[in-house]
């Protein structure tokens, strides 16, 4: 047997000893849709919003005016879940779109009076959910979560940073008919 070949073989069996349960990304993925499941019929029964909507409202809310692309970026979203959600919420009254000073090929979102008031009004009851939510931990078990949640973000944006200027690069010098030859990001352990 080769060394190549038995390479893959003990690494096929160390990877058969782990339980998928024990990857990270399963567990916050498990949680994740937990939670959606747990708050969306707070959301969706009490104020006929879906998550995606709420999540644009609430965000439109922090960030005041915003872009579409703005969206996307903080919430690591795709475009077209942003589209979807932010044209319900402007055909509802709750969001305007109104042209964007800076930058013409985008629009500013902004709330209206009946999207702050629904904010006001769903506010609330996103607090007592997570009041709930976070009552299974004492105050140093959430202050760990949450501290080891923001390391966890920012490690992974780190490592995803360079491949977003590849791609950025990629797109620039593809608008210019330039060929541009990179190498993806390596990741280490």
């Amino acid at each position: 047997m080769t060394a190549r070949k038995r390479g893959r073989t003990s690494a096929s069996k160390a990877a058969d000893t782990v339980p998928i349960e024990q990857l990270l990304d399963y567990k916050i993925g498990q949680l994740r849709k937990l939670l959606d499941r747990y708050s969306s019929p707070a959301i969706s029964e009490q104020f006929g919003l879906s998550l995606a909507e709420w999540r644009m409202l609430s965000h439109i809310h922090a960030g005041g005016s915003v872009t579409a692309f703005w969206l996307c970026r903080r919430l690591q979203a795709d475009r077209a879940e942003v589209s979807r959600a932010c044209a319900s919420l402007i055909s509802r009254g709750y969001v305007v779109s109104k042209p964007n000073p800076a930058d013409a090929r985008s629009a500013l979102l902004e709330l209206t009076r009946a999207g702050q008031a629904m904010y006001g009004r769903i506010m609330p009851v996103r607090l007592r959910l997570q009041k709930e939510l976070t009552g299974a931990l004492d105050r140093r078990e959430n202050a760990l979560l949450y501290r080891a949640l923001d390391k966890l973000t920012k490690a992974i944006s780190d490592r995803m940073a360079p491949a977003a200027e590849t791609a950025k690069a990629k797109r620039s010098a593809a608008k210019k008919g330039a060929i541009v030859r990179t190498h993806a990001p390596r990741y280490s352990r």
